[in-house]
């Protein structure tokens, strides 16, 4: 199984991020969802709220203007109506 997954996150815009990643987790219509390597192929709408992507050595919050998440067997694609880094504390 592979230790990363690919995560494609685009807006109308532009298509903001495109990285190899190890956990994303997604504000779903019913609540958050959280995405791992191997995950099973999944399509869900998601409400405005909160991305958390998980990198090797850190981890990075954004809101998320609601939108829809493919996932696949070897990533995610998360199509946005819009995306901004959250400030860290």
């Amino acid at each position: 199984m592979a230790k990363t997954l690919k995560l494609q996150v685009v807006t109308p815009d532009k298509q903001h991020l495109s990285e190899d990643v190890r956990f994303v987790a997604l504000p779903g219509l019913v609540g958050e969802f959280g995405v791992l390597p191997g995950h099973a192929p999944l399509l869900a709408a998601l409400k405005e709220g909160i991305m958390r992507v998980e990198r090797e050595k850190e981890t990075r919050s954004y809101r998320l203007g609601g939108g829809y998440a493919e996932v696949g067997e070897d990533g995610v694609i998360v199509l946005a109506e819009s995306l901004k880094p959250v400030a860290d504390k």
